[in-house]
């Protein structure tokens, strides 16, 4: 009865001490990255300024977001991700692969009344 006492209490501190473990690591992986947006090379502020805060970077996966609802898709790697409009707060918010460990090259499409144009920008960490 002991014994059984004994391994129930040492399994239930084990599984605690491991969920503790995974929610140490996990938010170890999850982080809040600012970043800016390049054209050709360079620093472009216009792109820039549709940055409305830093990017998540979690698992894997970059989630940015822009202000406005002239930014339907982007590109990266050759694949296209659909931006989701909130129409209460004005932001478009793009989820896609990548990590702060190397900047992202991809393609933005602009859509501004009949101005409609795919640019080639690379999101640099700051």
């Amino acid at each position: 009865m002991k014994m059984a006492k004994l391994f129930k209490r040492s399994l239930a501190l084990t599984l605690m001490a491991l969920t503790l473990a995974m929610s140490v690591a996990a938010s170890a992986f999850a982080s809040s990255e600012s970043y800016e947006l390049h054209y050709g090379g360079s620093y472009h502020a216009h792109s820039s300024s549709y940055i409305a805060g830093p990017a998540d970077v979690n698992g894997g996966q970059v989630t940015i977001t822009l202000t406005g609802n002239y930014f339907p898709e982007l590109k990266v790697g050759g694949t296209t991700y659909y931006g989701s409009y909130n129409t209460g707060n004005n932001l478009t918010t793009f989820t896609f692969p990548g990590s702060a460990s190397a900047d992202i090259p991809l393609e933005l499409k602009v859509v501004a009344g009949p101005h409609q144009t795919w640019y080639n920008l690379t999101l640099v960490w700051i």
